[in-house]
């Protein structure tokens, strides 16, 4: 507010609330600087975080700039550096813990590091995956030179299966194989198969040799392990057929289907047992290989794990810092840079400057020079962990123009209020809270690891869940609301029901109403009056409670949301004196406060006026029998039969002439705001563009400046533009109002839902319980899953969203234009996550 008393201050003056009220103010700057300094001094301006450079050089190619080697450079190392990531992270042990963070090295003496780091880890991979293939294979030889003799020679069906599924069994084997009887003339093949490939192995060789054959399988005892790690689980096979094709086929699936074959003989069982001696000798050899090479390999990455982070850091650094570089100017051996930077953050810049020629030794001193822009600012604003959330959703839908006015500093009340008025409810508003302080509390521990995807989307909006709880908890209060039941917070004034429709009130109270239906009465305390905070709790018991709630919270939302309508405008009209435009000030915003003011506006002060008269009073004989005309009568009057005299009871303030005359002159004004938003624009704008053109054929070298500024200069572009603004604002006005009652829709269904809930699953399983304790403990289970399920998650992301809506479309288009350039420093602290967030632990096995 403090602004109203400076709108035309000029733009290189700090205006009140800068920074988050309007964007801050930006100096366009040009730093010139020796060629020696350039790197140094791109360094400390990235370390500084403040100062956004221009790419002066937007007409060059990429492969046409100076460090683009420089650039490919880095993404090699970059490459290596990911490998290394890889390789650590598939090491749990190393990535479950918090990299150090050492000091960062210069890049001529980092990139052969990086070679012999990448040479030796892959060496020693390339070794541990042979020497772990080789252990492979002992065993899986072992496996088969373990089987006992009868799993070969068919003694006992027990050792193996036959796949009868595949089809009908043929002869052969029963003819052949028999108790005590080797399988003489067959030929056959033994080998190892990873357990998942067997299925369509065994279906394929049964095909391959048309069901002449005999497979035994047996499962591997030993522990196989893949050049990943993971665990695999192989079968050992025999297979007899006959013939030499069959033999070839059969090898041939092998092959395909990756099995390993063996030899084994079958009469020489001595031979067998000396070949699985040596194995097992050559394999405890080899065991003792692969553990040494494994220590060597696990002390590689234990170094790796210690630099990887100032690795990344410094390759990252170098790499921004050569693709900033090729947005300067060289000029031999002078560098201009252009860059944007905060005005109150200029020293900082100038002290980085000199700590830059500092560490060059530079001879010549770099200068600042501050030059007038060419282009509008980009807009920043200072925010924290407060207002960062609140500033993020206004981005969404565009960031404002340089000095425009940020509409954040509302929606962090507004946004939450309008949640409140759709969600109150006291209790669900505390369980909101609790969610939120919890978050809140745990804020440090869960900032320092890395979380699920959706719960780090909600604790990114912890302090806006606590704002909405809040607002969500004081409407509560204002409904008289807690989990769907209406409490009794106030002194009421009401005695209902009465059984008996024909009863006489106690003393002091006043009948109300009769109703003959349910057979009851309400009464009035004489001389009581509206409660202070909140609705009345007795309207509980009352069969016309919903339509009451009704009325109250549809012409509360219409109210709200006139008056948030309203407020943008203003706004709008803020902007638009700050900024010296005029024309758009008197001819654009005040016919559109007029309209709005003079429609919907005279709408909400009939609300008001009828909820501040006493009926009682007014359709009494004393106060002149009054009953005013229904307010959606009232407005349907107004526009379609303004000259139309209500009757005389029906009127609803001062008297039936006066309502008449103060509308009639309202519906003139809001007729007369039309044209007053469609024709004076075009007509200044076409006076513009003619003195324009006239002006420059007298003189052709007349400032750009004074060029209008509708695109392409077509007077017909500025006709049609303001026809679609005058048509959008008039039926936006209508569509916009309608759109608030959404406050009444949700607040209703949130208030239903929630009465349903209490009453069916809490309140009837008491009922029904006789002491026993099951059926509500059932019950309490039920209502405590429904009203997390449905009513804290699904109906507060409903809320949200439509407080977004509200404040995107009805509220920020009256005077936001959001098509501004966001401020985006170069800064190193950007390029990496913290180092707690840096790798990503693979979970054990």
């Amino acid at each position: 507010l403090s602004e109203c008393l400076f709108f035309f201050v000029p733009l290189t003056m700090t205006e009140p609330c800068s920074g988050l009220w309007r964007s801050q103010n930006m100096s366009l700057l040009q730093i010139h600087m020796q060629r020696d300094v350039a790197h140094n001094t791109v360094y400390q301006l990235g370390q500084l975080g403040c100062v956004q450079f221009n790419d002066m050089n937007a007409n060059q190619a990429a492969f046409q700039r100076q460090f683009t080697n420089d650039v490919r450079r880095c993404d090699k190392m970059e490459q290596k550096l990911r490998f290394f990531k890889d390789q650590v992270e598939q090491a749990y042990s190393f990535g479950s813990a918090v990299p150090p963070v050492p000091a960062p090295e210069l890049l001529d003496e980092l990139e052969p590091k990086l070679d012999s780091a990448e040479t030796d880890l892959r060496e020693l991979n390339g070794k541990w995956k042979e020497l772990l293939g080789q252990k492979n294979s002992l065993q899986e030889h072992l496996e088969i030179l373990s089987q006992p003799p009868d799993f070969f020679r068919g003694e006992s069906e027990a050792h193996g299966r036959v796949d009868t599924e595949i089809g009908e069994r043929t002869s052969l084997l029963s003819e052949v194989v028999e108790p005590g009887i080797r399988a003489g003339g067959l030929r056959h093949l033994t080998g190892v198969l990873n357990a998942d490939r067997f299925p369509m192995f065994e279906r394929l060789v049964y095909r391959a040799t048309r069901g002449n054959m005999f497979m035994r399988t047996s499962e591997a005892n030993s522990t196989f392990q893949d050049i990943t790690g993971n665990p695999v689980e192989k079968v050992v096979f025999v297979v007899f057929f006959s013939g030499t094709r069959a033999h070839e086929k059969v090898q041939r699936l092998c092959d395909s289907l990756q099995a390993a074959l063996y030899p084994y003989n079958l009469d020489r069982p001595d031979e067998v047992t000396r070949t699985a001696q040596q194995v097992r000798e050559a394999l405890s050899e080899l065991e003792s290989t692969l553990v040494a090479t494994e220590r060597t390999r696990d002390a590689q990455l234990q170094y790796i794990h210690s630099q990887l982070y100032g690795w990344y850091r410094t390759v990252l650094v170098e790499k921004s810092v050569f693709d900033v570089m090729n947005q300067l100017n060289f000029q031999n051996q002078t560098v201009v840079a252009e860059c944007w930077a905060p005005t109150e953050d200029l020293p900082r810049v100038h002290s980085a400057l000199r700590e830059a020629e500092s560490m060059s030794g530079a001879q010549v001193q770099s200068f600042v020079e501050q030059v007038d822009p060419r282009t509008s600012p980009p807009s920043y604003f200072k925010t924290n962990r407060f207002s960062a959330l609140h500033q993020s959703i206004v981005n969404a839908y565009g960031t404002a123009r340089y000095k425009e006015i940020n509409p954040t500093c509302f929606s962090i009340i507004t946004f939450p209020f309008l949640f409140g008025v759709m969600y109150g409810d006291i209790g669900h508003g505390c369980l909101l809270l609790i969610a939120s302080l919890y978050m809140c509390f745990k804020e440090k521990d869960w900032m320092s690891r890395p979380l699920n995807e959706i719960v780090a989307m909600v604790f990114s909006g912890r302090y806006l869940i606590v704002m909405m709880s809040l607002f969500a908890i004081w409407m509560g209060f204002l409904y008289n609301d807690l989990f769907g039941a209406m409490i009794q917070l106030t002194n009421t004034f009401w005695v209902f029901p009465y059984p008996d429709p024909y009863a006489v009130c106690d003393p002091g109270y006043v009948k109300w109403y009769e109703a003959l239906a349910t057979n009851t009465t309400a009464c009035k305390k004489i001389g009581a009056k509206t409660p202070v905070f909140g609705l009345d709790g007795n309207w509980a018991e009352t069969d016309n409670k919903l339509d009451a709630l009704n009325g109250v919270k549809m012409k509360m939302a219409v109210i709200l949301g006139v008056a948030q309508m309203m407020w943008g405008l203003v706004l709008a009209a803020m902007n638009h004196m700050y900024f010296g435009d005029l024309k758009h000030l008197f001819f654009e915003v005040v016919p559109e406060v007029l309209f709005l003011m003079c429609t919907f506006g005279y709408m909400d002060i009939m609300i008001i006026i009828k909820w501040c008269v006493d009926w009682t009073y007014a359709m009494s004989d004393a106060g002149g029998n009054r009953s005013p005309t229904p307010l959606l009568q009232a407005m349907q009057d107004f526009f379609l039969s303004p000259f139309k005299v209500p009757d005389e009871p029906q009127w609803l303030y001062v008297s039936a002439e006066f309502q008449r005359g103060v509308q009639v002159t309202l519906l003139f004004i809001a007729i007369l705001a039309i044209p007053l938003m469609l024709i004076p624009i075009p007509v200044i704008e076409y006076h513009h563009l003619k003195h324009y053109t006239s002006h420059t054929k007298l003189d052709p070298e007349a400032p750009a400046e004074d060029e209008p500024e509708q695109e392409g200069n077509d007077f017909s572009e500025v006709v049609i533009k303001q026809i679609i603004h005058t048509i959008e604002f008039v039926l936006g006005c209508v569509s916009n109002t309608a759109s608030y009652l959404r406050l009444w829709a949700l607040s209703l269904a949130h208030a239903q839902l929630s009465e349903v809930f209490w009453d069916f699953a809490w309140i009837l399983p008491l009922e029904t319980d006789k002491g026993i304790g099951i059926v509500v403990f059932v019950g309490w289970a039920v209502w405590f899953g429904a009203t997390v399920a449905v009513l804290l998650i699904m109906e507060s992301l409903s809320a949200f969203l439509h407080a977004l809506r509200l404040h995107w479309v009805e509220f920020q288009n009256k005077f936001y234009y959001g098509d501004g350039v966001e401020f985006t420093p170069y800064d190193h602290s950007t390029l990496l996550p913290q180092p707690h967030l840096f790798l990503t632990a693979k979970e054990d096995e």
